[in-house]
């Protein structure tokens, strides 16, 4: 019996023409125009395989160094998770009904709960990160009965309701989404939030690391201020730890201990994401501390969603919990996120004329350029290279590195050789 053929069933040109006239043709234009019209195929491990191009030089082999803003923090198809997933079906696990308990997701919360920092101890379920902001947003107007929502210049917290509210003009202004409460200051600049932090401030909403505002590190005590500032005027604090929760700064939680080890900030809600699907079952979570379920007591289906916390998707992510959360995961991470932060920092001294600054922790870095031009031609430079990297979209001078968090010391010196090579190209 012959096994039916799953990737290239079609030429690459005749797949893009498919993707541009009923999917979008917009987007396939733009990747054709800069030279990235691939068609993503196999994937395994820290590798992407591509269909084979017009020029008949077979596929193309890329290092991920994107994994789709840490979907992949496990790398793509770990033989656990896969393993989990067969399970979860073989069990009769599905979505599950949101209108009935369920023993996967009380397992799952009572996992994070021993695993998050602080009191934050109760958790509801989304799909993707957007909704799970979205909640957070709700959860914290309807606590506070206050309105007014403060977040970061350049932020990315998703593009759905209240998510989009919080974002960079740029994604919101073509949707006419302006409203006097969604109000934005520098991130980490503690005198400027003080300013508009008022009684009528419902939460204050940052990522610990804005990735797509150009991998930005805030200084030692920034958000231990912040948290005061919360308490002071009664301020729910909303971490966004949709890319650097979940091991990637090489600590658990980016907030707690993840960029500096003595800084273990608690907030009152934590968002997750991304990486809590490992890359096979979408699932997001809203946890926050107990106080604020009070917003359900009258009504507890207040807030639902059909397909959030498929017990499914449940099942696998406390596969991946296990395995991320062990002392000797996270330390591999610390371990080789130093020996790549000190190999860009080299290439940031060998090749000054085009770098400016080099930021991150763990495993999440980004290279700031002299300017958009040079950043978004290094990327390109570097996909021809073999490395999938990609440019922080609200700060294009800067382009960011999330490899998995299971590469090994080999592979990291094999990116850094990589990337070296398409700077020489620049």
């Amino acid at each position: 019996m012959h096994q039916k053929k799953v990737f290239g069933t079609k030429d690459q040109k005749s797949l893009v023409d498919l993707y541009a006239k009923y999917v979008s043709e917009p987007k396939a234009s733009f990747f054709t125009q800069i030279g990235l019209g691939l068609i993503q195929a196999k994937r395994e491990g820290i590798k992407i395989h591509m269909l084979e191009g017009e020029d008949g030089n077979g596929p193309l082999e890329l290092i991920d160094c994107h994994t789709s803003g840490g979907v992949f923090n496990l790398g793509h198809h770990h033989p656990e998770i896969n393993a989990a997933l067969k399970e979860g079906l073989n069990l009769g696990l599905d979505i599950g009904d949101h209108h009935l308990l369920s023993e996967q997701r009380a397992l799952l919360a009572k996992q994070l709960a021993d695993l998050l920092p602080g009191r934050i101890s109760k958790t509801m379920f989304s799909v993707g990160g957007g909704e799970a902001i979205d909640l957070a947003i709700k959860l914290s107007r309807a606590f506070t009965k206050r309105k007014k929502i403060i977040s970061a210049k350049r932020a990315y917290h998703g593009v759905t309701g209240f998510a989009l509210g919080a974002c960079a003009p740029s994604f919101k202004d073509p949707f006419f989404w302006d409203s006097p409460d969604f109000l934005q200051v520098p991130f980490a600049d503690i005198n400027a939030l003080r300013e508009v932090m008022d009684e009528e401030t419902a939460c204050v909403l940052f990522e610990t690391i804005p990735a797509t505002g150009g991998i930005l590190i805030p200084p030692e005590g920034y958000f231990r201020e912040v948290r005061e500032l919360c308490d002071d005027k009664n301020v729910v604090m909303i971490a966004d730890e949709v890319q650097t929760g979940l091991g990637r700064t090489g600590k658990m939680w980016g907030i707690y201990g993840g960029l500096y080890d003595k800084e273990q900030v608690v907030p009152d809600i934590m968002v997750l994401a991304k990486g809590m699907s490992s890359g096979v079952y979408p699932l997001s979570t809203t946890s926050y501390i107990p106080e604020l379920e009070s917003v359900f007591e009258e009504d507890p289906f207040l807030h639902i969603s059909t397909t959030g916390g498929s017990e499914l998707g449940c099942y696998i992510t406390r596969k991946m919990l296990d395995i991320i959360s062990t002392p000797s995961f996270l330390a591999h991470v610390e371990n080789v996120g130093k020996l790549f932060g000190q190999g860009l920092n080299k290439l940031k001294n060998d090749f000054s004329d085009k770098i400016v600054d080099v930021r991150g922790r763990g495993l999440m870095w980004g290279v700031e350029f002299i300017d958009d031009f040079t950043s978004l031609y290094f990327v390109l430079s570097s996909v021809r290279n073999g490395v999938f990297c990609d440019y922080c979209g609200n700060h294009k001078a800067t382009s960011k590195f999330l490899p998995p968090l299971i590469i090994s010391e080999n592979q990291i010196t094999e990116i850094l050789e990589r990337i070296t090579t398409a700077l020489m190209n620049l």
